[in-house]
């Protein structure tokens, strides 16, 4: 079981296409920016919830693989937006 510390996020990436949400339309394939999907908060995060989709740098985020699936592991300061 992966589980957070301080302000870090663990994220199951969601890809770098297009992603729309409530007509806003997030094209990352041609910038570093990644969309995350974040699964498991550390216990020094305040504003972003499990569940919540966040976009990220990229050469911001560390990759990690957990019983054969990899994620990637940011720091809350590191978030550029939530969407």
């Amino acid at each position: 079981m992966l589980r957070c510390v301080g302000k870090n996020l663990i994220l199951d990436s969601v890809g770098q296409n297009e992603y729309e949400k409530n007509g806003i339309i997030v094209k990352t394939s041609s910038v570093s920016n990644l969309i995350g999907n974040v699964i498991c908060i550390g216990n020094e995060v305040d504003e972003i919830k499990v569940g919540d989709k966040v976009i990220y740098n990229e050469h911001d985020a560390r990759k990690i693989v957990y019983e054969g699936n990899e994620y990637f592991v940011i720091n809350e300061k590191d978030v550029l937006a939530i969407i």
